[in-house]
């Protein structure tokens, strides 16, 4: 902790004596900003200035008015006061001495002396204060002149956007000037901390909020066992209206020095993009296994390369027209650790993600994932169909930096897919309803079978619906056909198979040339729902006396059975056929699943208070709804399971498969319970349970446990081998208005080692906000220091 706190204070001086000629700001930088025109500002019309003191001299044939005690000049929202003022008539100017307090375009100003000019809204006060509150922006200065456009210039001054006489931080400066978006141009200035001079700088240029502008942004900075000390400078450039781009200078004391750099654009309401790229020659490398951190260790792979890098990008727009949507996703990466390496910070693979979610709702791939997926999509839908084009690359990082050879690489990449949609539509006016698939798609591998596949699924229902029963009876086709163009007999392939037991294809049996499949499917779906509302209070009565109660009112009990039957004929030859993904080697069906969901919603009444038609209160009753309980049973019963003949000395027929209960318990805003459990009937046990606690409070915080659990299976529908059995603990605490302290705890019970622990405090002040945080994971401490001095 000595070490830690010790490299943070270095850290805090070096970037205090850094030669920042700028620093930026941008609002929201984890979203693409959308072009929105500004609106004309409409100016207030001029009337006269009006003006009044306890002692007038002069007279209108006077050159001045001189007005002495308690003068006053007003002209709307707009006013200036002072001991004393003088007003020539001719000019519109006026001088002002002794208490002057001014309220001018909503800026607020304080000086000895002054002058005025009440025309076109000048003027200059000597020894005065100026407090801007748009971009929140207090200036003590010798002299301060407000110049036309709203702006100001001054000399001899303290600036900063904190309150009181010793302002936790400042910058004193000979010159400058505050524009009219609340940009500060600083010249020959010293930064200081409560009024105690850190470092001087020649110029110096301060954000305003009214607008994205250039310059640094605030540094991210840590240390850890991984990275060791760790900052990272961002500069901010502001392109144009629809364009800006970052540029990240991450230095790591025991990885070396990584650039980066994000672009950002939004040329209008259906095109936004984010594109982002790191690089860096890393110091440390693993050329075996055991070099490697230990949680690395086990997949079998190395890294060997110092030259690391990640793309990434995801851009929405459109071809042509806005009906013809596009869509992008790029994810490379230089090897299988780079993720794992470096999570955090501005350009680490948790803030991508976050602003992949926030900006155009699609995820990447998990950081651990050793496939990692790059899209081109393009899509056009009408009222009764749609089309589709697909473009996927598929990096296998298993084959990278001398992982395997890259002349197996058996990776399948779609180059093209092409998809057409049927809507569910009434079929020529009867009350049959249809919809079909059709795709198509070329297969390429650099070693293995490559070729085209052409595949449609036309699917008919009819839906019948009674008073009792709602029946949905279906019955659909499935015709696929191949054509090789690279043939190779590569052994066996390995394949996750449908049950979640890999799959072993023989590639050697597979047939050369054109093969085609032809199957169908039949089900149907029956629910009901029955339904039972009761009385639990009188309506709330709107009475002054009542109001801010509320009461529940009603509650209705909702019961919906459903039962679901699918059947799909077993076809046999399918091991001639190629092999590119699941969809080549479907599996026969014959099993019906089962469902009860119980639903408790809730009315509730308020009575809140409303304006009259007189201004005065009146009590009115305000209602809401709530489905505050869920509680689903469901389970499955596998009719090819229960005659099943097949290894049946190694694997017990169990038709039957786990219960699944779902509650969800939410009786108000404050509070949510959400648990998914699967219990085996054949093992008398729980095997896998998804369970989160949520309480939280605007004012006090929040704390959410979770709890996750996934049992070893091996039987003959499904294997899965990874056991798990994980606590989560989080709570965030708003001790007051300025502190706020988290906490976050992971625990892995099959292990039995804590997976994360992370305590976290934020305190956000008036004129800054700063953050601490400590996290320690799976070998690896690491402590993070971020603040912010603009809170403009």
């Amino acid at each position: 902790m000595t070490r830690i706190v010790l490299s943070a204070g270095a850290i805090l001086v070096l970037l205090l004596c850094l030669p920042w000629t700028l620093i930026g700001k941008t609002p929201e930088p984890n979203r693409v900003r959308r072009y929105v025109p500004e609106a004309p500002v409409k100016q207030p019309e001029q009337t006269e200035w009006t003006f009044s003191a306890d002692r007038v001299v002069g007279d209108h044939t006077s050159e001045y008015v001189e007005a002495f005690g308690n003068c006053s000049l007003s002209l709307g929202e707009d006013q200036l006061r002072a001991d004393f003022a003088r007003y020539y008539q001719s000019t519109g100017w006026v001088f002002l001495k002794g208490n002057i307090r001014a309220q001018w375009g909503g800026d607020f100003l304080q000086a000895d002396e002054g002058e005025f000019d009440l025309n076109n809204m000048t003027g200059w006060l000597k020894n005065g204060k100026l407090f801007m509150a748009k971009p929140h922006i207090y200036v003590e200065a010798e002299r301060v002149a407000r110049n036309s456009g709203d702006s100001y210039s001054f000399k001899n001054a303290k600036v900063t956007s904190c309150s009181g006489e010793k302002p936790a931080w400042s910058v004193t400066t000979e010159e400058g000037d505050v524009e009219l978006d609340g940009r500060v141009h600083l010249y020959r200035s010293a930064f200081r901390i409560k009024d105690v001079p850190v470092f001087y700088w020649p110029y110096m240029s301060l954000p305003g909020r009214t607008k994205r502008q250039s310059g640094f942004l605030m540094p991210y900075m840590s240390n850890s066992k991984k990275l060791g000390m760790q900052v990272n400078l961002p500069y901010y450039w502001v392109i144009n209206d629809e364009m800006d781009a970052t540029f990240y200078q991450n230095y790591m004391s025991k990885r070396g020095y990584m650039q980066g750099i994000q672009f950002r654009h939004s040329e209008d309401a259906d095109t936004k993009g984010l594109w982002q790229v790191d690089v860096m020659r890393d110091n440390r490398r693993a050329s075996t296994e055991a070099d490697e951190w230990e949680d690395y260790q086990g997949d079998g792979l190395t890294r060997s390369n110092r030259d690391r890098w990640w793309v990434r990008s995801k851009y929405d727009g459109w071809l042509g027209s806005p009906k013809w949507q596009v869509k992008l996703d790029i994810d490379v990466v230089s090897d299988q650790n780079y993720l794992r390496d470096f999570q955090d910070g501005p350009t680490g693979f948790d803030t991508a993600r976050e602003d992949f979610l926030d900006v155009f709702g699609r995820d990447i791939a998990n950081k651990d994932a050793l496939d990692r997926l790059s899209t081109a999509y393009i899509s056009r839908s009408w009222d009764r169909f749609g089309v589709v084009g697909l473009a996927q690359y598929d990096q296998n990082l298993r084959f990278m930096n001398g992982n395997n050879s890259s002349d197996k690489n058996d990776t399948v990449q779609k180059m093209p897919e092409l998809d057409g949609f049927a809507f569910q539509q009434s079929l020529f006016g009867t009350p049959l309803e249809a919809s079909m698939d059709t795709k198509y798609n070329y297969f390429y591998r650099e070693y293995g079978n490559s070729g085209h596949r052409f595949r449609v699924t036309p699917e008919v229902k009819l839906p019948i619906k009674t008073s009792l029963l709602t029946l949905i009876p279906s019955i659909s086709a499935d015709y696929t056909a191949y054509n090789l163009t690279s043939h190779e007999k590569t052994g066996n392939l390995t394949v996750d198979g449908p049950s979640g037991r890999d799959q072993i294809i023989n590639t050697d049996e597979i047939k050369d040339g054109f093969q085609s499949r032809a199957l169908w499917s039949a089900g149907f779906t029956a629910f009901s729902e029955m339904t039972k509302t009761f009385n639990v209070n009188e309506p709330a009565k709107p009475e002054l006396s009542l109001a801010g109660t509320s009461r529940w009112t009603r509650l209705k009990h909702s019961v919906v059975p459903r039962v679901q039957y699918g059947y799909t004929p077993t076809v046999t030859g399918q091991t001639k056929l190629p092999y590119f993904d699941a969809l080549d080697r479907i599996d026969g069906e014959n099993k019906v699943t089962y469902s009860l969901t119980n639903t408790l919603d809730r009315r509730r009444d308020s009575v809140v208070l409303s304006a009259g038609k007189d201004g005065e209160p009146v009590a009115v009753t305000s209602i809401d709804y709530l489905d505050f309980l869920l509680f689903r049973l469901e389970q499955s019963y596998d009719l090819k399971e229960n005659s099943r003949n097949d290894q049946r000395a190694k694997y017990e027929r169990r038709p039957f498969s786990d219960v699944m209960a779902e509650l969800r318990i939410k009786p108000d805003t404050f509070i949510e319970i959400l648990t998914r459990n699967w219990f085996s009937p054949y093992k008398s046990d729980m095997t896998q349970s998804e369970t989160s606690l949520k309480v939280f409070d605007d004012a006090l915080g929040e704390i959410v446990v979770g709890y996750d659990f996934q049992a070893e299976v091996d039987e003959y529908l499904r294997e899965r081998s990874d056991e798990m059995s994980i606590l989560r603990l989080e709570a965030k605490w708003r001790a007051t208005e300025d502190f706020t302290l988290s906490a976050k705890y992971r625990h892995d019970f099959v292990s039995e080692r804590d997976i994360e622990r992370t305590l976290q405090l934020d305190w956000a002040a008036e004129c800054y906000s700063l953050y601490i945080a400590v996290t320690q994971k799976t070998n690896d401490t690491q402590f993070k220091l971020g603040f912010d001095l603009l809170s403009f």
